[in-house]
């Protein structure tokens, strides 16, 4: 058997395509997904993959008396494959590069009025 061989059930090889599709992927426009708040991240990892916990904690209501720890309490879970963590990465480091230059062009154009 080659290395562009696979076996089939029968236990004879066929021969694998040698070529690739690419097949744009476009994210759906209707956005009925939730939005969950989170003020605390999480990150872990095992085995192949990455696992994002987000969370909220709040403040204690009173200065009265502050407790010895805050609570916070998970919201989603969500597991990245190891492959798609790195993107997801840039992804995140960009778009907080925009906004970053955003908000100096909106504080810019409020100090030259």
């Amino acid at each position: 058997m080659t290395a562009n061989e696979e076996p089939t059930a029968e236990g004879s090889s066929t021969q694998a395509p040698s070529f690739q599709v690419r097949i744009p992927i476009e994210w759906d426009p209707s956005d009925g997904a939730p939005i969950i708040y989170a003020n605390q991240i999480m990150i872990s990892h095992m085995g192949p993959e990455f696992f994002l916990t987000f969370g909220v904690v709040a403040p204690p209501p009173t200065s009265d008396t502050l407790p010895d720890s805050l609570r916070i309490h998970p919201q989603v879970r969500i597991a990245v494959s190891r492959d798609a963590m790195p993107a997801m990465v840039t992804a995140m480091q960009e778009s907080l590069q925009r906004y970053r230059a955003a908000l100096k062009e909106r504080s810019q154009a409020g100090d030259g009025g």
